[in-house]
């Protein structure tokens, strides 16, 4: 299991029916746990499940939501989903760089003003996430893939740096280097390419909405299997709420767990690699 523990609450709530209306917060089981308490209707008064996440966004993370009825000596509940989680492209093209810099006018005795370089490219990401019935994640459920694309520039300043004895005597110079990443989003899309027992052309749609750049946004997903929104002020919360009256109520609260709280568009964000 992660980091976190969970103790079983008690009482035990049953297990969400199909179709049941849900309305689940997400909350760490500890300020730098990986895991989840998931309570009933919001209310952290009413803990109802947990979930057991492992690995990190670059190492193929699984999760596992499952309940409080445990085995004699067991620490793990039922698993009512799982699901694995794989970046399938990562990747920055169309790089253009230019410098920015001026010596020109400095005069005896005066430091050289630092030199800026200026990458300037575009990048790409796709997430393939993977939904199982099982533990062992053989009996694989549905799956959703992710593509989002962007601009980044990466911006480099270069500085000489004077190096002195004891007595600060100069004994020469030597470059310092700082950088600096602005990275936006330009388009993210959701999609449920598999879900067992239903035809593609009526897999149901994910829809995204809000603008991710912005100082003060809030972002929703909406859809048939769950809805969560997140709001800027609250990126990086260790709660999130979610909602869902899906015929599998357990995928639905994972999935929009996943999708909200792992790969919204300022996590994508957040690990683009432009270096």
């Amino acid at each position: 299991m992660g980091c976190g523990s969970s103790s079983v609450p008690d009482v035990i709530i049953p297990d969400p029916t199909p179709g049941q209306k849900c309305h689940v917060l997400f909350k760490k089981t500890g300020m730098f746990a990986k895991d989840q308490n998931v309570f009933q209707d919001g209310d952290k008064s009413k803990k109802w499940l947990m979930m057991d996440k492992e690995g990190g966004l670059f190492s193929n993370p699984t999760y596992i939501l499952e309940n409080f009825v445990r085995k004699d000596g067991s620490k793990r509940g039922e698993c009512l989903c799982a699901a694995k989680l794989k970046i399938t492209e990562c990747k920055s093209y169309g790089h253009e760089m230019h410098e920015d810099s001026d010596s020109s006018g400095s005069s005896s005795g005066e430091e050289d003003e630092p030199e800026v370089e200026v990458v300037k490219m575009k990048w790409a990401q796709a997430v393939k996430v993977q939904f199982f019935s099982d533990r062992e994640m053989t009996k694989e459920i549905a799956q959703i893939k992710v593509k989002a694309k962007g601009k980044a520039k990466k911006i480099t300043t270069i500085t000489m740096v004077e190096d002195k004895d004891e007595e600060g005597n100069v004994t020469g110079e030597h470059e310092e280097r700082s950088v600096q990443k602005d990275v936006k989003v330009k388009k993210v899309k959701y999609t449920i390419t598999e879900m067992k027992g239903v035809e593609k052309e009526a897999l149901p749609p994910i829809k995204l909405k809000g603008k991710p750049n912005k100082s003060a946004y809030k972002l929703e997903w909406e859809g048939d299997v769950f809805q969560a929104e997140i709001e800027s002020n609250n990126w990086g919360s260790q709660e999130i709420e979610v909602k869902t009256s899906y015929e599998n109520p357990a995928l639905g609260m994972l999935m929009g767990y996943i999708i909200a709280k792992e790969i919204s568009p300022d996590d994508i964000k957040d690990q683009v690699n432009i270096w």
